[in-house]
């Protein structure tokens, strides 16, 4: 993949760092020796990320019948596999700000990346996968490369916006014509760097072409169904102007029951402010 990159992909400097708060939690996880109570206690070391991770315990994404108080409490809940990587998606949306090479509303932005992975979250879950966590994350980060790009190339990315704005096209078509990749290696190759296991940033490279993926097709083929049906509810602004191409071969890839899609979309809704509260309000 990273012979396609432009070689600034290649340097981990170009991403941003993470929070120094995600790499002790990754040592922490690392050490055989690092009990549950030694990783709840590097959360509860950093008042954001506990209310944040309090929140998202207490909100929709998880409905759990009684309020929880604690961080070991709420850690209970969300599963120590986890923790790791939701930590970065619950930082990501102040260190990816709003950039005048993708002038998305921070917030719109935002909106519709975390309406993708509950989406794709709720169609595995109907479908009875296991650790539906890890559908969300990469519905959440599959188009994370838009704002980066704008970073990494604003004079290219203000052209492949106007052109997206002005023309009839999608904003992946125009970036592969000025740069010759599109954000989903973009994504791909941050979250190599970042350290995500590898079925996720596979997931993000091939979404928008699912045919492509050598594994994890399924998985692949629900995140792309999930960032069409999100474009066509029109939840949040993913950058582009109309839904994204849809690929039948990603429907029969997900064998996805089609009566299935009004009790996603209708669950979707009601999730969706309540989990959005938990990444975008200050606290």
């Amino acid at each position: 993949m990273n012979e396609l990159l432009n070689p600034q992909l290649s340097d981990p400097t170009t991403f941003v760092q993470l929070p120094p708060l995600v790499k002790a939690i990754e040592e922490a996880m690392d050490n055989p020796e690092s009990s549950f109570e030694d990783i709840a206690r590097i959360v509860e070391s950093d008042a954001e990320l506990s209310q944040r991770f309090l929140n998202l315990a207490n909100s929709h994404f998880y409905d759990y019948p009684i309020h929880l108080g604690t961080i070991p409490d709420a850690l209970s809940v969300i599963g120590l596999r986890n923790t790791r990587n939701l930590s970065i998606l619950l930082s990501l949306p102040k260190l990816l700000p709003q950039n005048p090479g993708f002038p998305v509303p921070r917030d719109d932005f935002w909106k519709f990346s975390i309406a993708v992975g509950l989406c794709t979250r709720l169609m595995a879950l109907e479908r009875r996968e296991a650790n539906t966590e890890r559908h969300f994350i990469a519905g959440f980060l599959h188009k994370v490369g838009r704002p980066m790009i704008g970073a990494f190339f604003p004079d290219e990315a203000k052209e492949i916006f106007k052109r997206v704005q002005r023309q009839d096209t999608h904003y992946s078509q125009v970036a592969s014509s000025i740069l010759g990749f599109d954000e989903s290696e973009v994504g791909a190759a941050a979250l190599q760097h970042w350290r995500f296991p590898q079925d996720i940033y596979t997931l993000v490279r091939h979404h928008n072409k699912p045919v492509l993926a050598r594994n994890n097709v399924t998985t692949v083929s629900l995140v792309h169904i999930a960032s069409f049906l999100v474009s066509a509810l029109r939840l949040g602004d993913s950058g582009d102007r109309f839904v994204p191409e849809f690929s039948e071969a990603a429907w029969g890839y997900a064998g996805f029951e089609e009566s299935k899609i009004s009790i996603v979309s209708d669950e979707l809704i009601r999730q969706l402010d309540s989990v959005c509260k938990v990444f975008l309000d200050k606290i």
